[in-house]
């Protein structure tokens, strides 16, 4: 269990600074050392203490009306993620592969648009939707959306900790749904699992205390930047990782 410590201090401080991402990329590399489903009850579960801890300092800075509007996009996609991931749980490193492939495709996009091209406006109408939806079924099926229905909030919130403060809040809300889910329906959580999310809460505190600092020394232009980045590098793990499985 000391990899699931490591990486959720090392990952939570990220997703401090940024509002997402230690799913998305704690999940393929923890599921190395434990499995998948351990890893992503692991991480998941930890993510959703850190959400709270963000939430509840940071909630005044919430933009309602694009919580809403995400929510409202999201919340019919659930259920087919769950679904799907019942279904599919003997295919996980070709469902890693396909997710990681569309998340390298859309943040690979857009760190060329603006660091090569130099382009300042938002995605295409068609790139922004399309990613909202996809990231709304890959939430409920491994609790990896994030990169994904960030394209979408990116192009709505540009002020960094309001983007931060919302899209927390989203997380907060429909991991909730994701645990409850596999709590009574797949029964998938085990003694051992509480356990170590109980003991990694110390080192979560921690992670916010440092990663909310490291939050407000990063301008705004900067921290779209770093989203992308921070989702290019979670699609490529992805990948491996499940490149790895296959072997």
């Amino acid at each position: 269990m000391v990899y699931f410590y490591i990486i959720i201090f090392l990952l939570h401080i990220m997703e401090s600074i940024s509002g997402f991402g230690s799913t998305t990329i704690g999940i393929p590399i923890l599921s190395l050392f434990v499995g998948t489903e351990p890893a992503l009850l692991l991480v998941s579960t930890a993510g959703h203490v850190l959400c709270a801890v963000v939430f509840l300092t940071q909630y005044k800075k919430t933009v309602l009306r694009e919580l809403f509007i995400i929510l409202a996009v999201i919340m019919p996609f659930l259920p087919i993620g769950y679904l799907l991931y019942a279904q599919l749980r003997g295919h996980e490193a070709m469902l890693r592969l396909i997710m990681g492939i569309i998340v390298t495709f859309v943040s690979a996009r857009e760190i060329w648009r603006r660091q090569i091209k130099k382009e300042e406006g938002d995605p295409p109408r068609w790139l922004v939707y399309s990613s909202l939806g996809l990231g709304a079924v890959a939430q409920g099926m491994l609790s990896m959306g994030g990169a994904l229905i960030n394209v979408y909030a990116l192009t709505r919130i540009k002020d960094k900790s309001a983007f931060r403060a919302t899209m927390v809040s989203v997380w907060l809300i429909t991991n909730t749904i994701s645990m409850l889910f596999r709590l009574f329906v797949l029964k998938a959580y085990t003694k051992e699992i509480w356990y170590a999310v109980l003991y990694s809460v110390p080192l979560v505190i921690v992670a916010f205390i440092i990663g909310n600092r490291l939050h407000h020394k990063i301008s705004d232009k900067r921290f779209v930047n770093l989203v992308y980045s921070i989702q290019l590098v979670s699609g490529l793990i992805s990948i491996a990782s499940a490149i790895f499985l296959f072997r």
